[in-house]
């Protein structure tokens, strides 16, 4: 089955999510480019997170699943297991 893409209203959502989250690494000259490139190569992981987001309070939790995740589907680990 073919993943949908991603529609241009949720990356907005998904990247203002990262820029409120991780700014560190959002604002990066570096990370920033590869965080967009892990969202749009990951549609469906990315519509997770922003549900996950909108449904969890604990910012800490956030945070670090966020980092998490993003750090885990950067390297492309066949035996990655992302949390959302």
């Amino acid at each position: 089955m073919k993943t949908k893409k991603l529609k241009a209203e949720t990356l907005d959502k998904a990247q203002q999510i990262m820029k409120e989250y991780i700014p560190r690494f959002w604002n990066s000259d570096n990370y920033g480019w590869i965080i967009l490139g892990v969202m749009m190569d990951n549609p469906d992981w990315t519509r997770a997170m922003i549900t996950f987001v909108e449904t969890h309070e604990q910012r800490k939790m956030i945070t670090q699943t966020l980092m998490h995740d993003v750090g885990g589907l950067m390297r492309d680990d066949e035996h990655f297991v992302p949390r959302i």
